[in-house]
């Protein structure tokens, strides 16, 4: 289901609250009816649909969408300012206040993506998302809000979800006419909070607006690393920069960085006390989750940062929250182990569990998160020995395993893992790292042998792949796989062993084994 960019403007404010559960596995029912209310071409129509479902899930988690359609469609059908205006205002008296919150800004980012937006005046439209601003800032402070905020937390909290009203204003700004007001708006924004895709996106425009068309194609470029709309936007602008002709080298350029890391871990240091402890970290996410750009940038990290002797990364490719080509019976299996049902999810040796992430600016903060975690368990004591050798014959792969003793209740686990696959899906990501192929359990013996055979473990995902097609398009129809990454590169693989108690989940201990080629 595809929803107007402009109602993602309310999705900080709205998960802060818990107000937007994150994404399910299973699709709930009014999803299927919200994807039916957005095809309807008349407008009435299409608003009392979604009141009617609105009042029929009451509790969904995806009431603030279903606001947002709401307010979309009433504004947008709406041809004068005072009737937009007071179109808006009908939404928004109807609901609480903690549902009124996350549509006010979407109020104003609506407004400005009218249609007729140019033939509204300009100083009402500014008018109007100053009080908008207003409204916004009173309900930051309403009981009712804040009781659904940790009280440690709220003046954070207050203070980052404040920002949200920022960008509009300062597009209202340079509508006006002002534009230096709109830029040192950004400019006290981009000192207050990440300079994420959305701040380089609004400022494009803003220097659009000033024709200062280099500085927008700047801001664009920095956004379009992320987001496939904004570089068609810039694209378009080198262009008219400097012809048709030269847009492969923008091309290429971008593509240099989407692969280059925005930041880049501190030099390892060994633990002085280290027991053996090998540490296993395990993202499960999807390359359909925006949020989840920053948890794999951050694995990227922990993976340029941490030796293997320390530290076994595994990525498991989930259908969270739309499909996944790298997903597999393999890590279908593992998601249900852990009962994972939003990405990205992270777990430290079986337990930690990590949620929430964001975009690209996010990354460090996430790397930095996940490190304190991972260290703290590195200066842990293995109950387990793990050693372990892997070879590569033809389409076969082999791994012949050691463990120090059996562990009591424990189960061993043997994980073919790919070093990357190349897949751009909808959060942007077109690199991914130690992506989970396949996964074989092993008889808890001194010695013990895994055995994959590659093209069987193909077949199996294509399978898998298939059945997920079938699945999907009984709720989305004519949804079918614009590729398949079920083919596993021989040349690029690696293992991870580790044994893990069946009751508690904790990992006893991991390896890494390079696979020797004969």
């Amino acid at each position: 289901m595809k929803f107007r960019p402009v109602l993602f403007a309310l999705f900080p404010l709205a998960l802060c609250l818990g107000l937007c559960a994150q994404a399910q596995q299973q699709a709930p029912p009014e999803m299927a009816q919200l994807r039916a209310a957005s095809q309807i071409r008349d407008p009435f129509d299409r608003i009392k649909e979604l009141k009617r479902i609105r009042a029929a899930y009451p509790e969904s988690s995806y009431i603030a969408i279903i606001d947002g359609m709401l307010m979309e469609t009433a504004s947008n059908g709406s041809d004068t300012l005072p009737k937009v205006l007071a179109a808006q205002k009908e939404i928004i008296a109807a609901l609480k206040p903690v549902d009124r919150l996350a549509v006010v800004p979407s109020a104003a980012t609506i407004l400005l993506a009218h249609p007729k937006l140019e033939s509204f005046p300009k100083d009402g439209v500014l008018k109007a998302i100053q009080a908008y601003k207003a409204e916004g800032l009173e309900l930051l402070s309403h009981s009712d809000v804040l009781a659904k905020v940790p009280e440690n937390n709220r003046a954070e909290w207050q203070a980052r979800a404040s920002n949200i009203f920022e960008i509009p204003l300062a597009k209202a700004q340079a509508l006006n006419g002002n534009g230096e007001a709109a830029l040192a708006t950004m400019d006290a924004l981009g000192k207050a909070q990440p300079q994420n895709d959305a701040y380089f996106d609004a400022l494009g425009d803003i220097y659009s607006s000033l024709k200062r068309p280099k500085e927008a194609l700047d801001a664009y470029t920095k956004a379009a690393v992320n987001d496939e709309k904004v570089a068609d936007k810039a694209r378009r602008l080198y262009a008219r920069i400097n012809g048709s002709g030269a847009v492969p080298k923008f091309d290429a350029e971008l593509e240099r960085r989407q692969a280059e890391p925005p930041f880049h871990p501190p030099a390892f240091v060994a633990p002085a006390d280290w027991k053996g402890k090998t540490v296993l970290a395990e993202l499960f996410t999807g390359s359909e989750c925006p949020p989840c750009v920053s948890a794999d940038l951050a694995f990227d990290g922990l993976l340029e940062g941490y030796p293997a002797k320390y530290l076994a990364i595994l990525e498991y490719h989930l259908p969270i929250p739309g499909p996944d080509p790298m997903m597999n019976p393999a890590t279908t299996k593992r998601g249900k182990y852990y009962e994972v049902n939003s990405t990205p999810s992270i777990f430290v040796d079986g337990g930690d569990k990590m949620t929430g992430g964001g975009g690209r600016a996010a990354a460090l903060g996430a790397f930095n998160r996940y490190k304190k975690v991972i260290d703290a368990a590195m200066s842990g004591e293995p109950s387990v020995s793990i050693n372990a050798a892997a070879r590569l014959e033809g389409d076969r792969v082999t791994v012949d395993c050691e463990f120090s003793k059996v562990a009591e209740n424990a189960e061993y686990n043997v994980v073919l893992v790919q070093l990357e696959e190349k897949h751009k899906g909808g959060n942007g990501l077109s690199q991914h790292k130690m992506v989970v192929r396949d996964i074989a359990t092993v008889e808890p013996a001194a010695k013990a042998t895994a055995t994959f055979n590659i093209p069987e473990s193909e077949k199996a995902t294509d399978a898998h792949l298939t059945e997920f097609e079938k699945t999907w398009a009984s709720r989305f129809p004519g949804f079918t796989w614009s590729a398949r990454r079920n083919q596993i590169d021989r040349g690029g693989l690696k293992v991870v062993v580790f044994v893990q108690d069946k009751e508690t989940k904790r990992v006893h201990n991991a390896f890494v084994a390079e696979i020797a080629k004969r």
